[in-house]
C-alpha cells in the first residue's frame, strides 16, 4: 500500500493494521471456500444419488428467457466529463445492460459498437436522487465528525433522473424523458439488481460453497447478521475486506482528517481509492489460486466421492444423532426464547397479502387469456399470437398483483426491533418474483397444451383455448398453494436464521468439537461437524415453523 496510505492520516502502523487484514481474511476466506467446495460437491453427489422423483408441480416450466426485455433512449451521464449523453439502452435476457449512441447500432447485434455494460449485480435503485445525495453526505460527515451545517449544496440533478448506487463501485445516473418512463425504468432496474448473475462461473457447487464462505469468513472476523453482496467473485471478496476496513479503520482515519468539508471529502476519497486499489491487488491473484486449485480438486476427489456416497450417508446420519444428543439441551430453550414467539407475528404479516397478490394473479391471467384472439391455425401463426401474453408476467400490467406485497414493508420494518438484519424489500421482491413466476408458467402451459391440442384434434383454436382456460386455471391454482406454502417457509426461516445462528453456533461449538473423533479417518475430508451441525439447527427451524404454518 504505497501512495496516499503512506503518510497523512493513515500512519505506518494502521498501513500494517490493513494489510495484516487483507491477508487474514483471504488466508480464512481460502480455507472456508476449499472446505466448502469439497462439501458442496459431496452434497450435490448425494442428490444425484437418491432415487425417487422430485415433489410435483401442475404447470409447465417455461425455458430460459431468450428475448431483450426492455430497451430504449435514456440519459447517461458520463463517468469523468459529468456531461449528459443520449444513449440506447437494451437490458439483455442475463439481466446485464447494453448500451449504445444510436438505435440502429443496438439492432446490428454483436456487430453493433457497444458504448458500454452495465451489470447491477450488487446495485440498488435510488429513485430520489436529490435527497439520497443529501442524506448519504449528512451520513458521511457525522462519520468524520463534522458539523453537517457546513456541507455545501450538492449537485442538483432534474427531475426523473434515477441513480444506480453502489458504496463502493462507479455510480451511474441515468435520466428519463417524463414520469412514466421514469418509474418503468426503475422497476426494470430494480430487477436487473435483483436478478443480476454476477459470479463468473456457474457451477452450482462453486456458488453454494462461495456463498457459504463469504458468510462463514464474517463469522469469523465477528461480523454476525445480514450483509449483501453481489459482483464477480474478485468484487465481492474486495467489498468483504473493504466493508471489514471501513468497520474497523476507518474511524480512525477520518479523525485525522482534518480541514474545511471540501479538502476532508477530497483525501477521504484519496484513501479510499488507493485501499480499493490495494485490496483489489490482494484479491485478484488471490482468487485466481483458489479457483484454479478448487478446480484441480473436483477432477481429484470427484470419483473417490462418488464411490463413498453411501458409507458417507451412513457415517453422517450416525452423526448427527450424536450431535442432536449433544446440543438438543441448548436449542430448545434459544428456540423458546427467540423464535417460537416471533413465528407467528412474521405469518400475520406474510399471510395475507401473498394470498391477494395470487388471487389478483389469477384475475390478470384469465382476463388475458379470455382476450386472446389467434391469428391463424397455423403453428407459427398461433405462436406469434402468443407474443403479448409472453410479455404478461414481465409487464406493468402485473402490478396490481405485485402491489398486494408493497403493505408487508411498514409491518415487517418494525420487526427490525427484534431482528436487526431483517431487509423488508428483499421479502417483497422474492414475492413478487414468486408471482410473476407462476402466472409466466401459467401463460406457458396453456401455449403449449393448445398448440397440442391443436396439431392433434384441430378445429377452431379458440375453441379449445376456452376449453384448456379452465383446466390450467385449476393447475395454476394448485401450484399457487404450494408456491405460497414454500414462500412462507423461505422468508420465515430467512428472517429467523441469522439471528438464531447467531445465538446458537457460539454456544453449541465447544459442546461440538469431541465429535469430530466420530468421522472415519477416510472421510474427514468430505465430513464437516459444524455443516451437520447447521442440519440439525435447520431442521428445528423448519420443524417449528411447520408448527406454526399448520395452526
Amino acid at each position: 500500500m504505497g501512495g496516499v496510505l503512506s503518510g497523512g492520516p493513515v500512519d505506518a502502523e494502521t498501513k500494517h493494521e490493513m494489510e495484516e487484514l487483507i491477508k487474514a481474511i483471504l488466508k480464512t476466506f481460502t480455507i472456508e471456500y476449499t472446505k466448502g467446495y469439497a462439501l458442496a460437491l459431496v452434497a450435490q453427489l448425494k442428490e444425484e444419488a437418491k432415487a425417487g422423483e422430485p415433489e410435483k408441480w401442475h404447470l409447465m416450466e417455461r425455458p430460459p428467457w431468450n428475448r431483450d426485455y426492455k430497451e430504449g433512449y435514456l440519459m447517461k451521464e458520463g463517468g469523468v466529463r459529468k456531461n449528459w449523453k443520449k444513449r440506447y439502452f437494451v437490458v439483455r435476457p442475463n439481466y446485464s445492460i447494453d448500451y449504445y449512441e444510436t438505435a440502429e447500432e443496438a439492432k446490428k447485434g454483436e456487430k453493433g459498437k457497444k458504448r458500454g455494460t452495465i451489470s447491477l449485480c450488487g446495485y440498488r435503485v435510488v429513485e430520489d436522487v436529490n435527497n439520497g445525495i443529501l442524506n448519504k453526505l449528512k451520513k458521511l460527515a457525522e462519520k468524520m465528525g463534522v458539523d453537517t451545517a457546513q456541507l455545501p449544496k450538492p449537485k442538483e440533478y432534474p427531475p426523473h433522473t434515477i441513480e444506480l448506487h453502489h458504496e463502493r463501485r462507479r455510480c451511474y445516473f441515468i435520466q428519463c424523458e417524463n414520469e412514466e418512463e421514469f418509474h418503468q425504468w426503475a422497476e426494470q432496474f430494480k430487477t436487473c439488481c435483483w436478478r443480476a448473475y454476477g459470479l463468473s462461473n456457474e457451477d452450482p457447487v462453486h456458488k453454494v460453497a462461495f456463498d457459504e464462505a463469504v458468510r462463514k469468513t464474517r463469522w469469523e472476523i465477528g461480523r454476525w447478521g445480514w450483509w449483501s453482496w453481489g459482483g464477480s467473485e474478485e468484487q465481492i471478496l474486495s467489498d468483504l475486506i473493504s466493508d471489514q476496513i471501513d468497520w474497523a479503520v476507518m474511524g480512525r482515519i477520518y479523525s485525522k482528517i482534518t480541514g474545511p468539508w471540501s479538502v476532508r471529502y477530497a483525501v477521504r476519497n484519496q484513501v479510499l481509492k488507493a485501499i480499493d486499489k490495494a485490496v483489489f491487488a490482494a484479491v485478484k491473484p488471490a482468487w485466481a489460486a483458489m479457483d484454479k486449485a478448487v478446480k484441480e480438486l473436483r477432477g481429484k476427489i470427484e470419483p473417490t466421492i462418488k464411490e463413498m456416497v453411501d458409507p458417507i450417508g451412513k457415517a453422517e446420519a450416525e452423526i448427527i444423532d450424536k450431535i442432536k444428543d449433544a446440543v438438543m439441551s441448548q436449542l430448545e430453550p434459544l428456540l423458546k426464547e427467540h423464535v417460537t414467539p416471533h413465528l407467528g407475528k412474521i405469518v400475520d404479516v406474510i399471510k395475507s397479502p401473498m394470498n391477494e397478490g395470487y388471487e389478483e394473479c389469477f384475475h390478470i391471467w384469465e382476463e388475458h387469456i379470455t382476450k386472446w384472439e389467434p391469428k391463424g391455425a397455423s403453428r407459427e401463426e398461433l405462436i406469434k399470437s402468443f407474443d403479448d401474453l409472453d410479455w404478461l408476467p414481465r409487464s406493468w400490467r402485473m402490478w396490481k398483483a405485485t402491489d398486494k406485497l408493497s403493505p408487508m414493508y411498514d409491518p415487517l420494518w418494525a420487526l427490525n426491533v427484534i431482528f436487526p438484519d431483517i431487509y423488508p424489500w428483499s421479502t417483497i421482491w422474492d414475492g413478487q418474483d414468486e408471482l410473476r413466476h407462476r402466472t409466466d408458467n401459467a401463460v406457458y402451459t396453456w401455449e403449449e397444451r393448445l398448440l397440442a391440442a391443436v396439431e392433434k384434434e384441430g378445429g377452431d383454436p379458440k375453441t379449445h383455448a376456452e376449453r384448456l382456460k379452465g383446466e390450467v386455471m385449476e393447475d395454476f391454482k394448485k401450484d399457487a398453494a404450494k408456491g405460497v406454502r414454500l414462500y412462507y417457509q423461505a422468508i420465515l426461516k430467512k428472517i429467523i436464521l441469522p439471528p438464531f445462528e447467531a445465538l446458537c453456533v457460539p454456544a453449541c461449538k465447544l459442546l461440538l468439537e469431541p465429535l469430530d473423533s466420530a468421522v472415519p479417518e477416510p472421510m474427514k475430508q468430505f465430513i464437516n461437524i459444524l455443516k451437520m451441525f447447521e442440519e440439525v439447527y435447520n431442521g428445528v427451524i423448519d420443524d417449528a415453523i411447520k408448527v406454526v404454518l399448520n395452526a
